[in-house]
C-alpha cells in the first residue's frame, strides 16, 4: 500500500492564534475535506493517508463444496470501502485436465457494481439437475479494491484459481446379468468428493429409491448383493457425491440387473453389418444366434450414456436401425437373449460385450457431409476458390478420435457448383481424401473452379451423403476501419462513466458483402475477440455502448464481412478505439496523475511550518515536471504549482501507447488569515483524453474545499462543463 501526505485535514488546536504568517499558505491540489478546518495552519499540516490501494492478497474460490453456488472470499484491504468481482467460465483444459484460465476479455461483472463485504456467493444453478452443462465448467473470479470516497484509483485484480461445483459422479453404469447374486455398480470418481451414497429404485425414473450403502471417496465401484428372489429384476441406480457438508444431485439413472438361473447365454459376434459411414440413414447390426431365444437390442451413443430400448423382441439375429441417427454421432449397441416361460415370466440373459468400452465394440454411425465448410476468393485468378472443410465421421483426418481407431474409411468428396442458392447444383469435380492437402488447423483445402454457390458431399464407394448446406464464398476483407478515441458519439454514458465508442469501415475493395458485417471487440489485438453484434449491421458503421466499458482501457475491434448467407471468414485488421469520458469522470482520471504528483513533493510535507517555504521540482516518473512555490503574499499566503508536460502513466498501460494524462498548466490557491480564498489556473491535458481543468471557481472555507466547481473541457465537444467541487467524495 502506498502512502502520501494528504492536507486540507482536520487539525486539532490549542489555540486559534497564528505563530507565524507562514501559516498562511496552502498547497491546494486534491480537494479533499474530512471536516472543520480550524485555520490555515491546518492546510499544511499532513496527515499520513492510502493514496494506491493493493489488491486483496488472496481470493479463495470453493471447490466441489455446493451442487448449485461457488463461494468466492477474499482477503480485506487496508482502506477499501468496496469491492469489485468479475468472473469468466470456460471449458478449455490443459494437456494434464486442468482448467486454462481465461484471457482477460473473458471476465465480466457478476452483475453487482459494488461489494461491501470480502465474501460472494455466486448461484450458479437454481434448480440443479445432472444433465446440466454447469459441472463440467471451470469459473474463474478476479476482485480489486475501491474507495471511491477518496478517489483513489481501483486496486489492480487478483485472480482466483478455478472454482467448479460439487457434480454427481458421471459415468455411472451397473452390470448387465454378469452374475447372479452381484450387481456392480461403476462410476467415474469426482474431485472433491469424500464418500458416495449408492441408491436403487425399481421404477424407470428413478422414483422412490432406496439407499443401498456408502463407499469412501478412494473407491468408484459398488456390489450390491442380489437375493434370489430379486433375479433378474431391472434396477436403476444412482449415486450421489458427498462432501463432510454437503451432497450433490442424483446421478443419472444406471440399468443393472442379476442373471437368473437358466438365463440364455451372452449373446457374442455382435457387429457392425452396414452402417460405418457407407449408409446415410440407417445402422444394420448381426449377431451369432445364441439359440431359440427372443433378442432385445439396446443403444448408447457418444452423446448420450443412457440405454435407449430398441426392439424389445424378435427371433431374427440381426436388427436395422433408423431411430433419430444423427450426424457426427458414434452410436454403440447391444444384445440381450431373453425366453418367455408359459405364464409370461421372462427370463434374461446378459447383456453383449459390444458397448463403448468393450475391446471390440458394435460402433456405427452414418455417412455425412463434411462440415466447416469455408470458401475464399482467390483475389489473383478470379476465376478460382478455395474451398475448406473438416473431414467427415470415420475419416482417419476426423478431429474428434474418440472412434475405433483401426476402421477408418477411404472417402471422397464431391463439390457441386450452382449459380443460384436454390437452383440446380452440378458436379465441379470428385477428389479422394488421399490426395487432398490440410491447412494448419487440420481441414482439407483445396482449388475449385468458381461459383456463386456450393455444396459439398462425402462418398464411400458407391454411397453418397447428403449434400451439406448451401455455401457461398466470402467477400474480401472490408477496408479502412476506424474507431473513435475519446470522440463526442451521442449516445449515454455507462456506469463507469464511460461514452460510447464508433467503428467505421469501408466496403471491400472489388467486391460486396452483400450479408452485412460483424463487429467483434477485445482487449487484445492478437486475440479474445468476441461477436457484440447480434444481428448482421447493414451500413458500414456501428455504435458500441458497451456497459463494462471502463477509462483507461484499449479496446480493439475487428470487422468480419458477410456473403449472402450471413457467412464470412475475412477480417479487417484490429484497430482500437475507446469512449470518451464523462465531465465527471474526466476529474476522476485527471486527478489520479494530480494525486500521483504531489506525493514527489517534499518542502508541503515538512513538519516545521517554516520549512515549507520555498521551492522545489519534481520530476514525472514518465514526463516533464511539476514546480512547488510557497510565499507570503500579505496577510495571506499563495502557492503556485506548475506542470510542464507532467506524465506519470502510460495510457492501457503500455509506453507505446504514449501517455495516459500528460499535464501542462497552473494549480494554484490563494489564502486570506480567515483561512478563506480561492483556487486559480488551467491544466492543460494531452494524451488519451485530450482537454482541460480550469480551478478559478473552486472556493476555500474555514481552511478547506467547502465550494465551488471544476470547469472541465474535453475536445470534440462544446463549452466548459461545470463539475462539483465535491466529485469524488461519493460514498463517504
Amino acid at each position: 500500500m502506498k502512502r502520501n501526505t494528504k492536507f486540507l485535514t482536520t487539525l486539532t488546536l490549542t489555540a486559534l492564534t497564528f505563530t507565524s504568517c507562514a501559516n498562511l499558505f496552502d498547497s491546494k491540489i486534491a480537494m479533499v475535506t474530512t471536516g472543520n478546518i480550524a485555520n490555515l495552519n491546518s492546510l499544511v499540516v499532513p496527515e499520513i493517508t492510502i493514496d494506491k490501494l493493493d489488491a486483496p492478497a488472496q481470493i479463495y474460490v470453493s471447490q466441489s463444496e455446493s451442487p448449485s453456488t461457488i463461494i468466492v472470499t477474499w482477503s480485506k484491504v487496508e482502506g477499501a470501502t468496496s469491492y469489485y468481482l468479475e468472473r469468466a467460465i470456460t471449458t478449455t483444459k490443459d494437456a494434464n485436465g486442468k482448467f486454462i484460465c481465461p484471457d482477460e476479455s473473458e471476465f465480466k461483472s457478476i452483475g453487482l457494481k459494488r461489494l461491501y463485504s470480502t465474501t460472494y456467493e455466486d448461484v450458479i444453478l437454481n434448480n440443479p439437475k445432472y444433465s446440466d452443462d454447469e459441472y463440467s465448467y471451470g469459473y474463474f473470479y478476479r476482485v480489486a479494491a475501491e474507495n471511491p470516497g477518496l478517489k483513489l484509483e481501483t486496486s489492480e485484480f487478483k485472480i482466483s484459481d478455478v472454482g467448479y461445483l460439487l457434480s454427481p459422479p458421471s459415468g455411472v453404469k451397473a452390470s448387465l446379468g454378469e452374475q447372479t447374486d452381484l450387481i456392480t455398480i461403476k462410476w467415474d470418481k469426482v474431485s472433491g468428493a469424500k464418500n458416495y451414497d449408492i441408491y436403487r429404485s425399481t421404477r424407470e425414473d428413478g422414483s422412490s429409491p432406496v439407499y443401498m450403502g456408502t463407499v469412501s471417496s478412494n473407491q468408484n465401484w459398488f456390489d450390491n448383493t442380489v437375493s434370489k428372489a430379486d433375479q433378474g429384476v431391472d434396477f436403476y441406480y444412482s449415486v450421489y457425491t458427498k462432501t463432510s457438508s454437503n451432497s450433490s444431485v442424483a446421478s443419472s439413472l444406471a440399468l443393472g440387473y442379476a442373471l437368473q438361473e437358466g438365463a440364455p447365454p451372452k449373446v457374442s459376434g455382435v457387429v457392425i453389418e452396414t452402417g460405418r459411414g457407407n449408409t446415410k440413414d440407417s445402422i444394420t447390426i448381426k449377431w451369432n444366434n445364441a439359440g431359440d431365444y427372443d433378442y432385445a437390442v439396446y443403444r448408447t451413443s457418444s452423446k448420450d450414456a443412457s440405454y435407449t430400448l430398441l426392439r424389445k423382441d424378435g427371433k431374427t439375429n440381426s436388427f436395422t436401425d433408423t431411430k433419430s441417427l444423427k450426424p457426427n454421432v458414434y452410436y454403440y449397441y447391444q444384445v440381450q437373449a431373453f425366453k418367455t416361460d408359459e405364464s409370461g415370466q421372462k427370463t434374461k440373459g446378459p447383456f453383449s460385450d459390444s458397448s463403448a468400452e468393450s475391446k471390440t465394440p458394435a460402433e456405427g454411425f452414418i455417412l455425412v457431409p463434411p462440415s466447416n465448410i469455408t470458401i475464399m476468393k482467390n483475389i489473383l485468378d478470379t476465376s478460382r476458390c478455395s474451398i475448406t472443410f473438416t473431414p467427415a465421421i470415420g475419416s482417419k483426418d476426423y478431429p474428434d478420435d474418440s472412434g475405433l481407431t483401426s476402421d477408418y474409411n477411404n472417402y471422397s468428396y464431391v463439390i457441386y457448383g450452382g449459380n443460384t442458392a436454390d437452383g440446380a447444383f452440378n458436379v465441379i469435380g470428385e477428389y479422394p481424401d488421399s490426395g487432398l492437402s490440410k491447412d494448419s488447423n487440420g481441414n482439407y483445402i483445396l482449388s475449385i473452379a468458381s461459383y456463386n454457390y456450393y455444396k459439398v458431399a462425402t462418398k464411400n464407394g458407391n454411397v453418397e451423403s447428403e449434400k451439406s448446406d448451401v455455401c457461398a464464398p466470402a467477400p474480401f476483407a472490408a477496408t479502412n476501419i476506424q474507431c473513435s478515441k475519446a470522440a463526442n458519439i451521442a449516445g449515454s454514458a455507462n456506469t463507469n462513466g464511460v461514452l460510447p465508442v464508433k467503428i467505421t469501415w469501408e466496403a471491400p475493395k472489388n467486391d460486396v458483402a452483400e450479408g452485412g458485417y460483424y463487429v467483434y471487440r477485445s482487449t487484445s489485438p492478437t486475440s479474445g475477440f468476441k461477436k457484440i453484434t447480434d444481428e448482421a449491421v447493414t451500413s458500414t458503421s456501428y455504435i458500441d455502448s458497451y456497459d463494462a466499458a471502463k477509462a483507461g482501457v484499449y479496446y480493439y475491434y475487428k470487422v468480419l464481412s458477410l456473403n449472402s448467407l450471413g457467412q464470412g471468414a475475412n477480417y479487417t485488421d484490429a484497430s482500437v478505439g475507446y469512449g470518451a469520458l464523462t465531465p465527471e469522470q474526466y476529474m476522476r482520471e485527471y486527478n489520479k496523475t494530480v494525486l500521483s504528483s504531489q506525493k514527489k513533493l517534499k518542502l508541503m510535507h515538512m513538519a516545521d511550518d517554516m520549512k515549507k517555504l520555498g521551492s522545489e521540482t519534481a520530476l514525472g516518473k514518465y514526463s516533464g515536471s511539476l514546480s512547488y512555490n510557497a510565499a507570503i503574499a500579505g496577510a495571506g499566503a499563495k502557492i503556485v504549482m506548475h506542470y510542464q508536460d507532467y506524465a506519470d502513466f502510460y495510457a492501457n498501460g503500455d509506453a507505446a501507447n504514449g501517455y495516459y494524462f500528460n499535464l501542462t498548466g497552473n494549480s494554484d490557491t490563494s489564502a486570506k488569515m480567515d483561512a478563506s480564498g480561492n483556487m486559480s489556473g488551467t491544466v492543460t491535458c494531452t494524451g488519451m483524453y485530450p482537454g482541460s481543468v480550469c480551478y478559478d471557481k473552486i472556493k476555500i472555507k474555514g481552511g478547506g474545499a467547502a465550494g465551488g466547481s471544476y470547469g472541465i473541457k474535453r475536445d470534440g465537444f462544446d463549452g466548459q462543463i461545470e463539475v462539483s467541487w465535491t466529485v469524488g467524495e461519493e460514498g463517504k
